[in-house]
């Protein structure tokens, strides 16, 4: 058995197997989800947390001020 042959039966393998697991759980027929506001509101731009927003802003790659600087798909390179 290649490679590839064994990765599908173990994939098929795990999916049988969380199937299994689902089996006895209860699902509802229908799920609609309403929001009264689906949009959030806009903030008066001062940060609650400004050691938060340090560290966050430090684990970037790259930032302009206090934004976050990227490239759409940059990480698929």
């Amino acid at each position: 058995m290649t490679n590839h042959e064994e990765i599908k039966k173990e994939a098929k393998q795990i999916m049988d197997n969380f199937m299994n697991a689902l089996k006895d759980v209860d699902i509802e027929e229908e799920f609609v989800l309403e929001r009264d506001n689906s949009y959030r509101e806009e903030g008066t731009g001062k940060v609650a947390n400004p050691q938060f927003q340090n560290r966050f802003l430090s684990n970037a790659k790259k930032t302009d001020g206090n934004a976050i600087v990227a490239n759409k798909g940059d990480w698929t390179k």
